[in-house]
């Protein structure tokens, strides 16, 4: 594939629906996608091409004082009139991506208004797409950070019950990404952005590995897509320590060809698998301590470390029935049921409930799969193979400056072994760590990531 055309962000956009080798038809809602050197200022020129006349600004604290001045000064010199909403600062924290700022958003509208105009990167993009979706308008987001590549696709990451899920929402219409504001934000973002997009390299094997064991749908056009997205934004690493211009258009570039691709599969099984995993529990891990997070990406960046040296050992077992047969019969429920207590209280009984409806834990289920597994081993091996090696990458990541330890961004070794081993419970998706708990190797697992700490 031509990776000139690839980043032809207006072709991606305008060509519509395109018939797939794979099957399926694939597009995105999104109509323009602007990336550069003072993109803002075509801003007004977005709005006109949109058809819309008047946009209700959303922002948060900290970011409104610098580009959403920035969106305001350039909306003023077109004449373009506009209402403004800024959540109220708390302090310290961040904004919480939950259905009550989703609610705010949808309570402070202005009726007159035509269209939700974002003003952020992920919490706001997030709430801004969801509430949009209520609303039933259009949305269009000046990307504040490369900090994550959730901007492009139809779907928003948010707390529900205490619950880190992903909930289907309209693409934007619209990304405004201009490398010269987004390259000052904090540099925290900047990692963030890297740490995403690093996922690609295990969720791409995971994606193609469940295709493999449970029939799901996979796109090698699209997962061409997504690898080209990663080694873009990955090229950009060695220069963000000094915010090179370049570099950051390059991880910009990168993540939002990667929202793209989620929206071509209406899935984002190729942008996340394990590593993303070990984001959530984290996460939710740190709300049942009543804690703050960290960053979406900065978790990712760390999970996928951890999820490669997990994919390198995995190639060099040879897994059998008997193994198997075993761990199932030693399953325990009660055991299970108690550790995801201990891990997530409360919110632990929305995964049980998962879990009595998907039946995953069923020794039959199980042993279906660990037969699929067995049969095809060598074609998972060879898939497994497709990854980098982990020392390697872990030393692209170091190069932005960037944590790549969990004991670095103060996260224990239980931490990393409950997150390893409570992932395959959180939601549906098929994971190497389901393979792993398969075929019964988990506890043998469960330590190696306990010495990646």
């Amino acid at each position: 594939m031509d990776k000139t055309k690839v980043f032809d962000f207006e072709r991606l956009t305008t060509f519509g629906e395109v018939d797939c080798a794979c099957g399926q038809k694939h597009s995105t809602d999104t109509k323009i996608l602007a990336v550069g050197r003072g993109v803002i200022e075509e801003l007004p020129d977005a709005l006109k091409k949109l058809n819309v006349k008047r946009p209700m600004i959303v922002s948060g604290s900290f970011v409104f004082p610098t580009v959403g001045e920035k969106v305001c000064m350039v909306l003023d010199k077109a004449n373009i009139e506009y209402s403004i909403f800024v959540f109220e600062s708390n302090g310290t924290k961040k904004l919480q991506p939950n259905e009550e700022a989703v609610t705010e958003i949808i309570e402070k509208f202005n009726p007159i208004c035509d269209i939700l105009l974002s003003v952020g990167s992920g919490s706001v993009s997030d709430v801004c797409k969801a509430a949009a979706t209520e609303l039933n308008v259009p949305q269009l987001t000046v990307g504040s950070a490369p900090s994550m590549d959730g901007y492009t696709s139809a779907s928003s990451s948010l707390e529900i019950n205490n619950t880190k899920a992903s909930v289907n929402v309209n693409a934007p219409v619209g990304i405004i990404c201009d490398v010269e504001l987004m390259a000052q934000a904090p540099m925290r973002l900047l990692w963030a952005g890297l740490g995403d997009i690093a996922a690609k390299t295990c969720s791409l094997c995971e994606w193609e590995m469940a295709s493999v064991i449970k029939g799901e749908h996979y796109c090698p056009y699209t997962a061409n897509m997504v690898k080209l997205s990663y080694e873009r934004s990955l090229s950009g690493a060695p220069g963000i320590p000094e915010r090179n211009l370049d570099s950051v258009q390059a991880v910009i570039e990168g993540l939002l060809l990667s929202g793209v691709c989620m929206s071509y599969v209406n899935s984002s099984r190729p942008a996340s698998g394990l590593e993303h995993y070990f984001s959530h529990c984290w996460e939710m891990m740190a709300i049942a301590r009543g804690k703050e997070y960290d960053l979406h990406g900065i978790y990712v960046g760390i999970g996928t470390v951890i999820t490669l040296n997990i994919f390198k050992k995995l190639r060099y077992l040879r897994p059998d029935r008997a193994r198997a047969e075993k761990a199932a019969a030693e399953f325990d429920r009660d055991t299970w049921e108690a550790r995801l207590r201990r891990v997530f209280k409360s919110t632990a009984e929305s995964f049980i409930a998962l879990e009595d409806k998907l039946r995953k834990n069923d020794s039959k289920n199980r042993m279906q799969r660990v037969d699929k597994i067995l049969e095809k081993w060598d074609k998972l091996v060879e898939i497994l193979e497709k990854a980098p090696d982990p020392e390697e990458f872990e030393a692209v990541l170091r190069s932005s400056g960037m944590p790549t330890r969990a004991s670095e961004i103060g996260l224990s070794a239980d931490d990393v072994a409950d997150a390893f081993v409570c992932s395959r419970d959180t939601r549906e998706k098929y994971l190497i760590s389901s393979l792993i708990w398969d075929i019964g190797y988990m506890d043998e697992f469960e330590a190696l990531v306990k010495e990646l700490v």
